[in-house]
C-alpha cells in the first residue's frame, strides 16, 4: 500500500506527458524569465544534443499536484512555460519536429492559467493566428501588460537563437531530442497537503543542491582529523549569492576580525579563524527535503545580528554569475592541473558532480584537505576579481559590476569589511563579454583566469585579453583550451580565420561573440576620447555591455522607399548590429535617417557599433557598409596582433 504522505518521484520527458494538461495555479508569479535564463536553457540542451544526441539530458525538477490527467505546477513553471514557448517557436518557423506535439492536448492548450485569462487568450491567439499575435502590441502597449511582456520578448529571443544555430544543427532532430531525450524529475505531492504553504516554504527556504551535499559528505568521510574545521571551510564557500567575507564572518563567528586583512581570504590559516566548536553549528546553506516540508519539520531560520556599520556595508546585494557546483568543477580542474593530472573527461556540468568527484574515492586525507583549502583560495580570488550581479539601490536594477574590498576599524575592539562598486573598467567590460558570449553553464574562461589570479593575486587585463583571443581562435574545444591555457608556455593552435568569417554574409546567423568583442574594443577606444559633446558623453557613460540576442539590419531587409540590397551587402557584418529584443523592435523597418534620430534620442547608446555607424555616415549604402566592415576588421586585427 502506498503511503499517502510520501512524495512520488518519476522521470518524465515531454513525450511521456502527452496526455496531460498542466495548470499554473493562482499563487504562482507571472512568467519572468529573460534572455539570460532562456539562453542558458537552450544552450544546455544544444550542447548535450551536439555531444551525445543518443543520450538523455536531465534538465531539472518540477513539482506537481496531479489529479487524473490534470497536473498543477507547484514549482518549475518558468522552465515549463519556456519549453512551451520553444515548441511554439519551432512550429512558427515551420520546423516539423515532434516537439510541436507539446503545444496542445487534443483541442486544449497544454498549459492553462488559473486566473490569468489574458495569458491564456494570448496563447490561443498564438496558435490560431501567430502573425497577428506577434504583431498585436506596440512597444508602448506591451510595456503596460506585465503578464505578457516577458512572454512576447521570450518568443523573439528563442526565434533569434534558432535562426542563429540552424546552420550548426538539424533543427528537426534537435526538436525531436528535446521532446524525447530531455528529462525532468517530476515530484508529485501526496494528498491533503497545503499547496500554498508548500510553495511558500520552497521559495523562502530554498532546496539544497543535492549533488554538492553528497560530494561534501563523501569528501569529509575521508577526513578523520579536524572534520568540523574542514566542513566549516566548505560551508564558507557554499553561498555564492553573498560575498565571501560575509559568509566567513557567519561561519567563523568567534574570529578576531581586527587582526584580519584582505589577503587572509586568499589562503586559509587556522590561526586567523575560529568558531564555536559544535557539531550541529548553523550552516549557511541549510535547506530542507520536500518530505520535511510536507511533514512540518521545518525549523525557523536564526537571525544573524549585525552592527549598524555592517548593515550599511551589506546593502550591496550581489548574485554570482556561477553556482557553487560550477565553482567546485573549476576548482577541481585547477587542483588537477596543479597536481600534474589530466582534465576530467566528459562534459563540464553540475549534474555530473558526484561522478566527477569519484576521483577522490581512494585519496588520502591530506589530498582531500588540499582540495578544500584550494576551494577557499579560489572562492577568495573569485570574489575579489570576478564580476557579480549587483542590485542598484535606487533603480532596483541588476548590473554586472566589480567591487573592491576594504577594511573598516570603527572602534578599538571592532572591525568589519565593506564593499564598494568600482568605476567601469576594461576588466569589467571584457569579463562581461566573456560571460554573455561564452557557455552560460560552464564559463570555461574562469578556470585558467582563476588559476593565474591565484599565482599573481592581482587581476591582469593583458592576460585576460590574450585568453579571450586564444579561446576565440583555438582549433580545439573551449574545455580543452581552457585547461591547457593554465600553462604559461602553452601556445594555442589558432586555426579560425576571423577576417574571412566576418567577410562572409551570415546575417542573423553571425556568432554574437564577434559583435560583443567589437563593443569591448570600441568602449576601450572611446573611453580615452577627450572631445565629447556634453550630451554624448553622458550617453557613453551610461553604456554597458549587456545580454543581447537580436541582430538588427541597419539597411532594412524590406525597405519601403529604397531598393532591396543583395545578400552580400544586406547580410554583411558591416550592416549589422547586436541589440536586445526590445531595442531591435523600436527600429523595425525605419529608414537609416529615422534610425539615427531614434538612436541619438535615447539616454544611452544601445550599441557602440551603432554609434560608429550613425556618427560617421551621412548616407547608408553599399559602399558605406563595406567601409564600416573594413574599419571594424582593422580594429580587430590591431587587437589580435598586439597579443601575438
Amino acid at each position: 500500500m502506498i503511503n499517502s504522505n510520501i512524495f512520488q518521484t518519476k522521470v518524465i520527458n515531454l513525450s511521456s506527458v502527452n496526455n496531460f494538461l498542466f495548470c499554473i495555479p493562482t499563487y504562482q508569479r507571472p512568467y519572468v524569465w529573460e534572455e539570460e535564463q532562456i539562453s542558458k536553457l537552450l544552450s544546455d540542451c544544444l550542447n548535450s544534443f551536439k555531444q551525445h544526441p543518443e543520450k538523455p539530458y536531465y534538465l531539472g525538477t518540477i513539482l506537481t499536484d496531479t489529479s487524473a490527467l490534470n497536473a498543477e505546477l507547484i514549482d518549475g513553471q518558468q522552465r515549463f512555460t519556456s519549453l512551451w514557448l520553444l515548441a511554439f517557436s519551432f512550429n512558427y518557423l515551420g520546423i516539423k519536429s515532434e516537439l510541436n506535439e507539446f503545444l496542445r492536448f487534443e483541442d486544449k492548450l497544454r498549459l492553462d492559467f488559473e486566473i490569468r485569462t489574458e495569458i491564456k487568450a494570448y496563447f490561443e491567439l498564438l496558435l490560431k493566428h501567430p502573425d497577428e499575435a506577434l504583431n498585436k502590441y506596440s512597444e508602448i502597449e506591451i510595456q503596460q501588460k506585465p503578464y505578457l511582456k516577458n512572454i512576447v520578448e521570450a518568443i523573439t529571443i528563442i526565434k533569434g537563437i534558432l535562426e542563429q544555430i540552424k546552420k550548426e544543427v538539424d533543427l528537426v532532430l534537435f526538436g525531436n531530442y528535446i521532446y524525447k531525450k530531455v528529462l525532468l524529475v517530476n515530484n508529485t505531492t501526496p494528498k491533503n497537503i497545503d499547496l500554498n504553504k508548500l510553495f511558500a516554504t520552497i521559495n523562502n527556504s530554498g532546496v539544497q543542491l543535492e549533488q554538492t551535499d553528497i560530494v561534501k559528505a563523501n569528501l569529509l568521510k575521508i577526513v578523520t582529523s579536524q572534520k568540523v574545521l574542514y566542513s566549516k571551510i566548505w560551508e564558507s564557500c557554499e553561498n555564492m549569492n553573498d560575498y565571501f567575507e560575509r559568509n566567513v564572518r557567519k561561519i567563523f563567528n568567534t574570529s578576531n576580525w581586527r587582526k584580519l586583512n584582505k589577503k587572509d581570504f586568499l589562503e586559509f590559516n587556522e590561526a586567523n579563524f575560529s568558531f564555536e566548536n559544535k557539531e550541529d553549528g548553523a550552516s549557511l546553506s541549510k535547506g530542507y527535503t520536500i518530505s520535511q516540508i510536507a511533514n512540518n519539520q521545518v525549523e525557523a531560520f536564526s537571525e544573524i545580528k549585525f552592527s549598524e556599520e555592517e548593515k550599511k556595508s551589506n546593502e550591496i546585494n550581489c548574485r554570482s554569475i556561477i553556482n557553487f557546483g560550477q565553482l567546485l568543477l573549476h576548482t577541481f580542474r585547477i587542483y588537477l592541473y596543479k597536481n600534474e593530472k589530466k582534465d576530467f573527461e566528459g562534459t563540464f556540468h553540475v549534474n555530473r558532480l558526484i561522478e566527477v568527484f569519484k576521483y577522490f574515492e581512494y585519496s588520502s586525507e591530506e589530498e582531500v584537505k588540499e582540495f578544500i583549502e584550494l576551494l577557499w583560495k579560489v572562492r577568495g580570488a573569485f570574489d575579489l576579481h570576478i564580476i557579480k550581479w549587483i542590485t542598484d539601490l535606487d533603480s532596483k536594477e541588476e548590473h554586472l559590476e566589480l567591487t573592491s574590498l576594504s577594511k573598516h576599524d570603527q572602534r578599538e575592539d571592532y572591525s568589519y569589511f565593506g564593499r564598494n562598486v568600482i568605476e567601469k573598467s576594461e576588466e569589467l567590460m571584457l569579463q562581461s563579454v566573456l560571460y554573455f558570449t561564452g557557455d552560460y553553464l560552464r564559463q570555461f574562461w574562469l578556470t585558467p583566469y582563476l588559476y593565474h589570479l591565484l599565482e599573481s593575486e592581482d587581476s591582469d587585463l593583458e592576460n585576460l585579453e590574450k585568453l579571450d583571443n586564444d579561446l576565440s581562435l583555438s582549433k580545439i574545444t573551449d574545455k580543452e583550451t581552457s585547461f591547457l591555457w593554465m600553462d604559461y608556455d602553452y601556445r594555442v593552435n589558432k586555426t579560425f580565420k576571423y577576417k574571412a568569417y566576418l567577410k562572409e554574409f551570415h546575417g542573423t546567423s553571425f556568432k554574437h561573440y564577434w559583435f560583443q568583442k567589437v563593443e569591448y574594443l570600441l568602449w576601450k577606444q572611446l573611453s580615452k576620447k577627450q572631445d565629447w559633446e556634453t550630451n554624448l558623453k553622458s550617453k557613453f557613460q551610461n553604456f554597458r555591455i549587456t545580454s543581447k540576442n537580436s541582430v538588427e539590419h541597419i539597411y532594412p531587409q524590406n525597405p519601403e522607399y529604397r531598393e532591396t540590397l543583395d545578400k552580400q551587402y544586406l547580410d554583411n557584418f558591416g550592416n549589422l548590429v547586436l541589440l536586445s529584443v526590445s531595442q531591435n523592435s523600436e527600429y523595425s523597418r525605419k529608414s537609416f535617417e529615422e534610425k539615427r534620430g531614434a538612436f541619438f534620442d535615447k539616454p544611452t547608446f544601445d550599441a557602440l557599433k551603432s554609434f560608429m555607424i550613425f556618427q560617421g555616415a551621412e548616407n547608408w549604402d553599399k559602399e558605406s557598409i563595406l567601409m564600416h566592415r573594413d574599419e571594424v576588421l582593422e580594429i580587430l586585427e590591431k587587437h589580435y596582433k598586439k597579443h601575438e
